[in-house]
């Protein structure tokens, strides 16, 4: 058994990315900083225990998330696909799509809390982001993923598969059920439970 030499966070965040989905083509996209925020933090409560045999990934050296006001989050997600990006391992760009309202308050608290002291001015929290490899990325994460065993490749395929054809507000509606203690500080969860709370 081939022993994958995953060790962080930041693996998984590039594995997520690489992996097949819906269409069964490596490096589908994936829409929306929310969509991705919940992705990874469902990924570690629901799949994490599953996945990391064979790995060195534990929960102290994943995503670390907390109630927010908007659910669960992790800025170190944001931080990383910015880290991505910068490095030329991840591309985004715009889909023409209007993101929800829930998504676009997320981004500018986001912004506003944690973020970079000048931001681009091509993005705009109201149109959703498309995230995807590069060549350049593609060509580093197949190695990761070529280590995997063909359990943790189902895994990831069903997984992102399942989440990211899903609309964002029946994801959101999900976490919010599933993990209210994850929901606490939420300035939505009328908005997302439909007032039943």
């Amino acid at each position: 058994m081939t022993v994958a030499r995953i060790n962080n966070r930041r693996d998984v965040l590039l594995l997520l990315l690489y992996s097949p989905g819906k269409t069964g083509r490596i490096n589908e996209p994936i829409v929306g900083r929310t969509r991705l925020v919940k992705m990874l933090f469902l990924f570690k409560a629901e799949v994490l225990p599953l996945f990391r045999r064979g790995t060195e990934i534990t929960d102290e050296n994943f995503y670390q998330f907390f109630p927010w006001n908007f659910g669960p989050f992790s800025a170190q997600v944001y931080d990383d696909i910015t880290f991505f990006i910068l490095r030329g391992f991840v591309e985004s760009s715009a889909t023409g799509e209007e993101s929800l309202p829930e998504s676009a308050a997320e981004w500018e608290k986001w912004l506003t809390n944690f973020g970079p002291q000048q931001t681009s001015e091509e993005i705009d929290p109201y149109e959703e982001e498309s995230f995807h490899l590069t060549e350049r990325g593609i060509d580093f994460t197949k190695e990761l993923y070529d280590a995997l065993s063909a359990s943790q490749k189902q895994l990831l395929r069903e997984f992102k598969t399942r989440l990211s054809t899903a609309p964002l507000r029946s994801i959101l509606k999900y976490v919010y059920k599933t993990y209210p203690e994850q929901t606490t500080e939420s300035e939505i969860k009328g908005e997302v439970l439909g007032r039943c709370f």
